[in-house]
């Protein structure tokens, strides 16, 4: 088999054309580098060096083995380099998936956060849908998966398996809440009302079927029957998309408190239904049972000792949010 020692050996020798000043560049005794020649010489099957000669020369074997091993040590350490920069770059960086939504409103405050509180940190979010995030966390693609759960289980129930992340340790980052809004009428009721009357039907704004957030609201709508008749003529797999139709007078939409608090407090977007009809969600950090890179350890150690006001610390918002949106709401939105 051969020895990459060797071929630096040889590659030396070629170079100073001297077995003993081979030797000492190379730390090994002349005799040993003579050995190790050898030995390559053996593999080789022919002479490489014409020891009759001083300086020493190469053979004709020893000239096309030198051409090509010097491309070979060349294209080993260049990966070899490469690879010690990945890994590297792995210690020091934490990498997340985690559905659209939490991409927009709450990444941008929380990675903040972590770079303050954990220095240099290289810090990267891939978006997908939750099955996505959960086959990426699997596949080792990730260190963390966040996503948003009712305390009915309908959210990871929704993606119609059992998901890794289920069986993974996790911890509450943080909290939302859907909330079912519709553009304003005139006199500044709900254009669309959420009303508890079956005989009634209203236009109702529904996520597409692989979305997340979709689940936990069509679980919700199933246990009320109550509920008025919801004709669904449009969907969107974005809670953004959503919104903006909400926005246009189109239909009631459950929508994330985060991302419609200031429509709420300008009058834009108001309450229809029952409070009752809103969803409270948990952020949730899953991580997998191996060890993870030095700073997503830290990261974990830090959220499950300390908590995680001590990595945010109070949110601020507006003085009149409070008088603007229920009490239940604020408390959310603190979160």
């Amino acid at each position: 088999m051969l020895d990459i020692r060797w071929l630096e050996d040889f590659i030396v020798v070629a170079e100073t054309r001297n077995i003993t000043k081979a030797a000492e560049l190379r730390n090994v005794t002349q005799s040993g580098l003579s050995r190790r020649i050898q030995s390559l010489e053996n593999w080789a099957g022919a002479p490489l060096i014409d020891r009759r000669h001083a300086p020493l020369e190469l053979t004709e074997a020893g000239h096309k083995l030198l051409d090509v091993a010097n491309e070979a040590l060349g294209r080993l350490n260049g990966i070899r380099r490469t690879i010690r920069e990945d890994q590297n770059e792995r210690l020091r960086s934490i990498r997340f998936a985690a559905p659209h939504i939490l991409s927009v409103t709450f990444f941008p405050r929380w990675l903040l956060a972590i770079q303050a509180k954990l220095g240099s940190t290289r810090l990267s979010v891939t978006s997908d849908n939750l099955p996505g995030c959960a086959s990426l966390f699997e596949d080792g693609g990730v260190d963390f998966v966040v996503c948003l759960v009712d305390a009915n289980g309908a959210i990871l129930r929704g993606a119609g398996r059992p998901l890794v992340i289920e069986r993974c340790a996790s911890i509450s980052i943080g909290k939302e809440r859907l909330i079912p809004l519709s553009a304003p009428a005139a006199d500044g009721k709900p254009l669309h009302w959420l009303d508890l009357n079956p005989r009634l039907s209203t236009s109702y704004l529904a996520y597409s079927r692989e979305c997340s957030l979709g689940w936990a609201v069509e679980d919700l709508i199933a246990r009320r029957p109550d509920l008025v008749q919801l004709h669904s003529l449009y969907d969107n797999s974005l809670a953004d998309g959503l919104r903006t139709m909400a926005l246009a007078g189109l239909g009631v939409a459950w929508l994330p408190l985060t991302t419609t608090h200031n429509d709420i407090i300008r009058g834009k977007l108001v309450r229809t239904g029952d409070p009752q009809l809103a969803i409270d969600l948990d952020v949730r950090l899953y991580r997998p049972a191996q060890r993870l890179a030095k700073k997503a350890e830290e990261l974990w150690s830090r959220l499950t000792t300390e908590g995680l006001g001590a990595l945010l610390g109070p949110a601020a918002f507006p003085p009149d949010i409070a008088t603007t949106i229920h009490a239940e709401d604020v408390q959310t939105l603190r979160r």
